[in-house]
């Protein structure tokens, strides 16, 4: 009997409707990807006197402060068989997969915070991707009578804009301080120095008016509470690989700490530090009296030594006193004085001022003549408080590319 060419083709479909697929829906081949708000974006693009004429109306900055953590980024699958999972999401920048990348997948509904959570729908919110990398990706589900149906592998690249907007649950205002350009057109490295607001919460019997403090001695003031879930320390401890915890508030407000909410694998270090003009001494200025310098070397010094990384630095909000020290460190690198402003911009707290920041800035003026390029005023400074050459080359041989 001889079959209608027709009825073969719809015979020969038969397979494939059968068969169980994961289908890559979006982001789409070779899309670029963002973590950051497109408004935040459209304001970092702004010149610098609109930038300032916004974020100096309190309103302006209040929405910018509501902008300025990571936007996840959706990715969707479709399953021809109707499955509903668990499902699991791999992403490497290797194609083969041999080597995993310290992305974010966030839990959705069903599914649990981690490198490859199981999701039970065919979505998945994802963050942390290194700026101005090409990655892969593929979904996988156990499928039935024991074969796993994997989908085909995706592509797709991050946006090199910087900052690297980080994710970790429950924590504020987490950002790599690497991604943009230094000294010689060489890139701060990522995935090495992450600022961000305190990883546990000040001690219930802190104030910032002394007065109200409702224990006399601090050593018996009570320990903030954590905000990290136990998924969130595997994740800045495995993933991450976590290796530095800088804390840089004051006694009463850590209290009796002994250990990073991270745990014990991260070496908690306790710096009570300064902010703004008072990282260069009460006197005259170019000077570098007082306890803030001491601290400033204090804490640079924990940057040269490449055994304490990766490190994470941070005050209570990540604004002020971590601020300061993030514009040493990657004014130091080269990076450019308008970026520096850019990140400091980022924060937006309510209280924040410009005279605050202009402090800052301008207190490198007297360490080197006008012409001078600011990384030479910074490492002017840091050597006028004790660092030395050496440590500065160090410094500089670790963080960039």
């Amino acid at each position: 009997m001889k079959i209608h060419p027709a009825l073969l083709a719809l015979f020969g479909m038969f397979p494939a409707i059968l068969s169980a697929e994961i289908l890559l829906k979006s982001p789409g081949p070779d899309e670029t990807i963002t973590t950051m708000n497109p408004d935040l974006r459209a304001f970092l693009e702004k010149p610098r006197d609109e930038r300032r004429a916004i974020f100096d109306d309190p309103a302006k900055r209040l929405e910018l402060n509501r902008i300025r953590d990571a936007k996840p980024v959706i990715f969707r699958w479709k399953c021809t068989d109707g499955e509903k999972g668990p499902f699991t999401v791999h992403f490497s920048e290797k194609e083969d997969f041999s080597e995993s990348t310290p992305i974010l997948v966030l839990p959705t509904s069903g599914s649990s915070v981690g490198e490859h959570p199981e999701i039970l729908s065919p979505e998945a919110r994802v963050s942390n991707f290194l700026l101005g990398r090409t990655y892969y990706w593929k979904v996988e589900s156990p499928g039935t009578g024991g074969k796993p149906v994997v989908s085909a592998t995706g592509r797709f690249q991050s946006d090199a804009f910087a900052p690297r907007q980080m994710s970790i649950p429950k924590v504020e205002n987490v950002r790599d301080l690497g991604g943009r350009v230094g000294l010689d057109g060489r890139r701060v490295r990522q995935g090495m120095i992450y600022r961000s607001a305190g990883l546990n919460h000040n001690s219930p019997d802190f104030d910032w008016d002394r007065k109200k403090w409702k224990k006399e001695r601090i050593e018996d003031f009570r320990i903030g509470d954590t905000k990290l879930t136990p998924a969130a320390v595997v994740y800045l401890n495995t993933v991450l690989g976590l290796k530095t915890d800088l804390d840089m508030r004051g006694p009463a407000e850590v209290a009796p700490m002994k250990e990073s909410p991270a745990g014990p694998d991260v070496k908690w270090v306790h710096h009570s530090s300064s902010a703004y003009k008072a990282i260069f001494g009460f006197d005259a200025p170019g000077t570098t009296t007082g306890e803030g310098p001491e601290m400033m070397a204090k804490n640079f010094r924990i940057f040269c030594d490449r055994a304490n990384y990766p490190i994470v630095a941070h005050c209570i909000s990540g604004a002020d006193r971590t601020g300061a020290m993030a514009y040493v460190l990657n004014g130091v690198l080269g990076v450019d004085a308008e970026e520096l402003e850019k990140d400091w911009e980022i924060t937006a707290n309510s209280y924040f001022k410009y005279e605050n920041f202009d402090d800052l800035a301008g207190g490198f003026a007297p360490f080197g003549k006008p012409s001078d390029p600011l990384h030479e005023k910074i490492a002017a400074y840091l050597l006028q408080i004790g660092i030395t050459p050496e440590e500065i080359a160090s410094y500089r041989a670790i963080m960039l590319e």
